[in-house]
């Protein structure tokens, strides 16, 4: 008797899996920027490209996707494009991403051009070969800011995007995304004309807005960052002890130089010097 194994391929790329942590603290004040406060300190951070990187979270109520993209431009060029792709499902929840090699009916995708006042805003659904623009989306489904600014993360300016999605939202069609999904992003910089983006171009398969099975894997766990990529603040306190601290070791270190002046001793080449 002849026994068939059967091998399932995972409908994402395995090798590209993000832990996105839950947050207990109220949605984040969505406005282009971050500091170190609670609003992402239950975040985890994913790097990617040449110095992006995004940060995470979830929240039960409202059921939201938090989600921070950073980039390391700060150019104002009308082309510069921000994409986000959603591998979904019919009925979101624990159905898990079944990828596939072109964007179907409840995949999604986003696309943010350029910068400040002229910004556009496009959403795409899959077309089971491509996708197709799709404008029903509702007010409440995505909100979104963009900033150029520095962050505690990348001290240089650059730009941020910070967005807070509904994530049952079913204004495109079906829910954005359900309990776990794939996920691609990309930032295309027009002015290098590089692209960074998670997964790779040169993973195995080659990360593509176009090809689900490419796309990366997001996995909830219901729990806050345990080693936060966003450090808690230092008190004031603390920056004064650390302060005081630097000082005094560095005060140490100078008393205990010893003294490089030679002085000619009772034998010839003798340095004399401190104890």
């Amino acid at each position: 008797m002849l026994l068939s194994l059967v091998v399932i391929a995972e409908a994402y790329n395995a090798d590209y899996t993000h832990v996105m942590y839950q947050s207990l603290n109220d949605p984040p004040t969505i406005d282009g920027t971050y500091i170190v406060d609670d609003d992402w300190i239950a975040s985890g951070k994913e790097e990617f490209g040449d110095g992006a990187a995004f940060h995470d979270q979830w929240i039960m109520t409202p059921n939201m996707y938090c989600l921070i993209v950073e980039v390391t431009d700060n150019t104002t060029d009308t082309g510069d494009k921000l994409t986000l792709c959603f591998d979904s499902t019919e009925t979101g929840t624990t159905t898990p991403p079944d990828g596939g090699p072109n964007p179907t009916e409840f995949d999604y995708k986003l696309e943010v051009t350029g910068h400040g006042g002229s910004e556009t805003i496009q959403w795409y659904k899959g077309t089971g070969s491509g996708w197709t623009t799709v404008d029903t989306a509702s007010a409440e489904l995505l909100d979104l800011a963009q900033d150029l600014v520095s962050t505690p993360t990348i001290a240089a300016e650059h730009y941020v995007f910070e967005m807070n999605f509904m994530k049952i939202d079913e204004s495109l069609g079906g829910p954005l995304v359900g309990y776990t999904w794939a996920e691609f992003v990309s930032y295309y910089d027009e002015d290098t004309g590089e692209t960074q983006q998670w997964p790779p171009a040169d993973a195995t398969p080659a990360g593509s807005p176009g090809v689900p099975d490419s796309w990366g894997y997001i996995n909830y766990v219901e729990d806050q960052n345990p080693t936060p990529t966003i450090p808690e603040p230092l008190t004031v306190a603390a920056v004064v002890f650390l302060s005081t601290v630097a000082v005094a070791v560095s005060f140490y270190f100078l008393r205990k130089r010893p003294k490089t002046q030679s002085q000619t001793s009772g034998k010839t080449g003798e340095i004399s010097g401190t104890r």
